[in-house]
């Protein structure tokens, strides 16, 4: 019966930790540039997309080089994001993937 109760413990701990962990990682922000600075991307830890700037210049470069640089600066954002996010799970003993 005892262990029980420590089990739960254990559990309550963890979900304070994982609260915790998602309230930082909210509040942590990267912006990532693109290859052309073309686009700014600014991502939260939790991996949400906060703010794409677009520079005036895009009109200056083909449909086919605008993709390119977009789907690079989000691959880059999301990737720095885990890296954040796995840090910060590291910070609090938790595995990181």
């Amino acid at each position: 019966m005892f262990d029980k109760l420590g089990q739960l413990k254990d559990l309550w701990k963890l979900k304070s930790q994982m609260e915790e962990i998602k309230k930082r990682l909210d509040n942590m922000v990267i912006k990532v540039d693109s290859p052309r600075h073309l686009f700014e991307v600014t991502i939260s830890g939790s991996q949400e997309v906060k703010e794409v700037r677009v520079d005036a210049l895009i009109k200056n470069f083909k449909e086919a080089e605008i993709a390119e640089d977009l789907k690079a600066v989000i691959n880059k954002a999301v990737r720095d994001s885990q890296t954040m996010a796995a840090q910060t799970m590291g910070n609090f003993g938790m595995p990181q993937a």
